[in-house]
């Protein structure tokens, strides 16, 4: 379970922090970094199930930036813990949205989508593996519980991280 600079979105609390469980004496340095990847995908699944309960249906994901372009495992990763389409643009989008809508003002194009079909580049698509996607939804059940129970103080171990956080030394926020 990872939190970046605390939950900002579900649980709304910016001073948890994450955890990892399950370690024994031959984790490595590199199941570290694989469990990072698949806590952030595992987070944003919880983010997209609650879209889904206020009727925001997420069909694919469009994963942008240096680091989706070079790494095929959190790609891979995040198309079977979502269960969706992953789709890695070729090539830089920093600001493409924001230039859509402008030829969109400008009369440019006529539609969203024209304008995507003539300005954005190419992607791969990176799609869930079935078997992979099964394992996956028993994490998440699992996972879904760890979040809600360490990180919502009304549950019964929602003050664990805190107190974790309190007691890792002065000037250390719960």
């Amino acid at each position: 379970m990872t939190w970046d600079n605390g939950d900002r979105t579900v649980l709304v609390n910016p001073n948890l922090r994450g955890i990892t469980l399950g370690w024994n004496l031959q984790s490595t340095a590199q199941d570290e970094l694989f469990a990072a990847i698949e806590g952030t995908a595992l987070h944003t699944r919880v983010i997209f199930d609650r879209m889904a309960t206020n009727g925001v249906r997420v069909q694919r994901v469009i994963n942008a930036g240096g680091i989706p372009q070079k790494n095929e495992v959190l790609n891979r990763v995040y198309a079977n813990v979502l269960g969706r389409p992953v789709l890695v643009p070729t090539k830089s989008v920093t600001s493409l949205g924001s230039a859509i809508f402008a030829f969109l003002a400008a009369g440019t194009f006529k539609t969203i989508e024209e304008a995507q079909d003539k300005i954005c580049p190419p992607f791969r698509v990176y799609e869930p593996d079935a078997s992979a996607q099964r394992v996956y939804d028993d994490l998440y059940r699992l996972f879904s519980r760890l979040y809600f129970g360490f990180g919502d103080k009304r549950m019964e171990m929602g003050d664990v991280l805190p107190a974790l956080i309190q007691l890792s030394g002065p000037g250390q926020k719960a």
